[in-house]
């Protein structure tokens, strides 16, 4: 059963009412110029290194994250944003449980 993409105006619950509620890892608006993702990564979990054509912006919204840019790995911590220009090779690595709201800016196709 495929996921169902937020529509416009509609109200989206980031994080469960309860600790219990199990979330996955899913894209919660896909438009033809943004995309909105919410990732659930387990402690130590990595996503390699890779850049995309447009910005983006990375969100923890809980636990803690190592985010790779430049060669350099920061911590992302609750309640932090990291904006990474388009076309900038990045990696994220989980150093606990943790969940980051990752938005992408899709730019029009040129030619």
């Amino acid at each position: 059963m495929a996921l169902k993409h937020a529509a416009s105006g509609e109200v989206l619950q980031l994080l469960p009412a309860t600790p219990a509620t199990a979330l996955i890892s899913q894209a919660l608006v896909c438009a033809p110029r943004l995309e909105v993702m919410r990732l659930v990564l387990e402690a130590g979990k990595l996503i390699p290194g890779h850049a995309v054509a447009g910005p983006l912006t990375i969100q923890c919204l809980t636990g803690c994250v190592e985010v790779q840019t430049a060669g350099v790995w920061q911590n992302l911590q609750e309640q932090q944003l990291i904006y990474i220009a388009e076309g900038v090779e990045h990696a994220l690595q989980a150093r606990d449980g943790a969940i980051v709201l990752v938005t992408l800016v899709r730019l029009p196709h040129s030619g």
